[in-house]
């Protein structure tokens, strides 16, 4: 892995296979690992942990979504990448739309995934109560809500099989501080007036058995960006871990002849 300078603190990435610059973009690196395999026959993909978070330190405390962005634009400055597909899911899909918004220009495609341009009634009581759980300093609480929503019902079986090494990799790494900031970031999210069509190839997906940000957020997400493709797939709140093939098929039918 290599690592990029901020005036903040900085960033470590990945660069990996061969053609479009594919951008990868979740809170932590780690959360496409069966996307980074399957597509690097296809992209240049990149993927990093954003600032304040695993291997990315930040000095100034947890950037805002908007400064995210602007850190995704820094690093393609420092790859030499004019344009590029970039795809966030869940805090990466709500970075992405900042990028969408600040840096349109350097956009060749748009995905996002199991995320949502304006929280509704129940995911933003949803949402207050997982808050609640860090301003009470319960991590434990945290995650025994937030798994029930990660998996999709036939999908259980295999949360509940490797929940410790699935805890290890998408929990652990986390402290009450660090969730605040994606968290508390999500509760206050509205996109409603500043996200319009990229100008290029977009694709929103969902899960259709989300509880967190459900299907009907989804749709609206998708009818603010017009012309853009909009699937729900078999799954809750993690499709690209959920259902990994018809996921990566998406984007390499959406984006692979993107440029």
């Amino acid at each position: 892995m290599d690592r990029i300078e901020l005036d903040g603190g900085s960033i470590r990435y990945r660069v990996r296979g061969s053609g479009q610059p594919l951008v990868l973009l979740a809170t932590l690196q780690g959360s496409w690992l069966r996307q980074v395999r399957a597509l690097t026959e296809h992209f240049t993909t990149i993927t990093y942990d954003m600032r304040g978070f695993g291997d990315s330190p930040s000095l100034v405390g947890f950037p805002t979504n908007a400064e995210h962005a602007d850190d995704l634009a820094a690093l393609l400055d420092h790859l030499g990448v004019e344009r590029a597909v970039v795809v966030g899911m869940s805090h990466g899909g709500l970075v992405a739309q900042h990028f969408a918004a600040k840096h349109a220009e350097r956009l060749a495609g748009l995905g996002l995934i199991a995320t949502f341009g304006t929280a509704h009634g129940p995911t933003k009581q949803l949402l207050r109560m997982l808050n609640g759980f860090l301003e009470r300093d319960d991590l434990p609480g945290f995650w025994e809500v937030l798994k029930s929503m990660l998996f999709s019902e036939a999908g259980v079986p295999a949360l509940l099989r490797h929940e410790a090494a699935l805890r290890k990799a998408m929990f652990d790494q986390y402290d009450v501080a660090a969730l605040s900031s994606i968290y508390g970031g999500a509760l206050e999210h509205d996109s409603q007036e500043w996200l319009g069509a990229p100008g290029c190839p977009a694709l929103v997906v969902g899960g259709a058995e989300d509880i967190l940000f459900p299907p009907v957020l989804t749709e609206r997400l998708g009818a603010r960006l017009p012309g853009a493709r909009v699937e729900l797939l078999p799954a809750a709140h993690i499709p690209p871990v959920e259902d990994p093939d018809r996921f990566n098929a998406l984007l390499l039918e959406t984006f692979g002849a993107a440029r």
